[in-house]
C-alpha cells in the first residue's frame, strides 16, 4: 500500500518537476553560450584595438600617417562585419531559445491534461 503510495506521488512529482528542469537546463545551456559568444567578441574587439594602437604608434611621417588611416577603415570594416556576424549569432541564440521552450510548453501541457 505504502509503496503504491510512493510510486504514485513520485511519478506525479516527476510529471510536475520535469518541465522546470528542462527549463533550468535550457537556461543554463543559453547561459553558457551567450558567455561564449562575448567572450570571443571581446577577444576579438580587443585584438583589433591592439592592432590599431600598434599601427597609431608607428606613424613617423604623412605616408605612414595614409596607411594608418587606411588601416584604420579596413578596421572598422573588420568591427562592423563582426559586430553583424554577433548580431546574427545572438539572434539565432534567442529564436533556439524561444523554439526550444514552447516545445517544452507544449510538452507539459499535453502532460498536464492526461
Amino acid at each position: 500500500m505504502y509503496n503504491d503510495l510512493l510510486k504514485t506521488f513520485s511519478a506525479q512529482s516527476e510529471k510536475y518537476f520535469s518541465p522546470l528542469v528542462q527549463f533550468n537546463q535550457l537556461v543554463a545551456k543559453n547561459i553558457e553560450q551567450l558567455a561564449q559568444i562575448q567572450l570571443e567578441a571581446a577577444q576579438s574587439y580587443t585584438k583589433t584595438s591592439i592592432e590599431q594602437l600598434k599601427t597609431a604608434s608607428e606613424v613617423k611621417d604623412v605616408k605612414s600617417f595614409i596607411d594608418f588611416n587606411v588601416s584604420q577603415l579596413s578596421a572598422l570594416n573588420a568591427l562592423s562585419q563582426q559586430m553583424i556576424a554577433d548580431g546574427q549569432k545572438l539572434t539565432q541564440l534567442g529564436q533556439e531559445f524561444k523554439d526550444t521552450l514552447e516545445t517544452i510548453n507544449k510538452d507539459a501541457m499535453k502532460a498536464a491534461q492526461v
